[in-house]
């Protein structure tokens, strides 16, 4: 694993209106206020239409399956990174039935309202780098600490096992 501490610079609240692309205004913000690093630390809202994407398998590489689902709908949550100024959020809705989640696509409308608010990094950067093994693209941070991760195999509901390096 990798991590490092970092202070938040500063927050940016933001107020969609109906009609509005989630993805899309959120990308706009991060490039007006010239944030690389940072946070997506929450959002709520309604959305008439959703658009994202959910892996479908544990195998590698992986497969992303995209899936539209028209409202109305209620966002629930949204969080997420800002790496080299490229937001990365994931974000879970419902319909009348269902609860979904996933990543966060561009085509996500706004129905009546969606408040966001995004935390911008001090002390560190935030980049997405490609894996060179496994040729998923990551999360890496300049500067870093390196240490072996904790590791875990779940036989069952009620069997979990420590594995330690």
């Amino acid at each position: 694993m990798i991590y490092h501490s970092a202070k938040i610079k500063r927050t940016i609240v933001i107020h969609l209106y109906m009609g509005e692309d989630v993805l899309e205004s959120i990308k706009a913000v991060i490039a007006r206020e010239g944030i690389k690093s940072g946070l997506v630390l929450t959002g709520y809202g309604t959305l008439d239409i959703a658009r994202f994407h959910y892996i479908t398998h544990t195998n590698l590489p992986p497969n992303d399956e995209f899936k539209v689902i028209r409202g109305p709908l209620e966002l629930t949550g949204m969080h997420g990174v800002i790496a080299d100024g490229e937001p990365h959020i994931h974000f879970t809705f419902s319909d009348m039935e269902q609860a979904y989640g996933g990543h966060l696509e561009p085509g996500c409308r706004t129905l009546y309202l969606c408040d966001i608010v995004l935390a911008e990094l001090e002390d560190v950067d935030m980049s997405f780098v490609v894996d060179p093994v496994t040729k998923l693209r990551g999360l890496t941070l300049t500067p870093r600490i390196e240490e072996p991760g904790v590791k875990v195999e779940v036989e069952d509901a009620r069997n979990v096992r420590i594995v330690k390096d």
